[in-house]
């Protein structure tokens, strides 16, 4: 068990990295200076300007913006929805929302694909998630 640990924990810090926007996820714009047509609002990053910057179609009207990541927070779907581990020792990995905790501020996913798949993953905190966007 001791060898898996310190695997888990190499495979954390080796994918821990500041930026997360990241294609095909869904966004909430945090931005008061865009005013209330932007503010609180989701979106979809379509496109990376760059490590840091999304371009974002917004979900109620349409609009495009191209927007730093610090102006955006991931979003939380219900659970049994699909997310995309967006940060930690999982990036890039689909996953479905099985629990969500508000006192520690962290949801419970269970691993939809890969050699981990099915794999239940605890405490994971909330900005390393966000909803996956389905046309549906």
């Amino acid at each position: 068990m001791l060898v898996l640990q310190m695997e888990e924990m190499r495979k954390e810090k080796r994918n821990r990295r500041d930026n997360w926007v990241t294609k095909g996820i869904v966004v909430k714009v945090m931005n008061k200076k865009l005013g209330e047509k932007f503010y609180k609002k989701k979106g979809v990053v379509e496109d990376l300007e760059d490590k840091y910057t999304g371009i974002v179609r917004m979900l109620d009207n349409g609009a495009k913006l191209k927007i730093d990541q610090a102006h955006l927070e991931t979003v939380i779907p219900a659970i049994g929805r699909m997310v995309l581990i967006v940060n930690g020792a999982y990036r890039g990995t689909k996953a479905t929302l099985e629990l969500i905790n508000t006192d520690t501020f962290c949801v419970t996913v269970k691993l939809a694909e890969g050699l981990t798949m099915d794999r239940v993953l605890e405490g994971i905190a909330y900005e390393d998630i966000s909803k996956l966007h389905s046309n549906t």
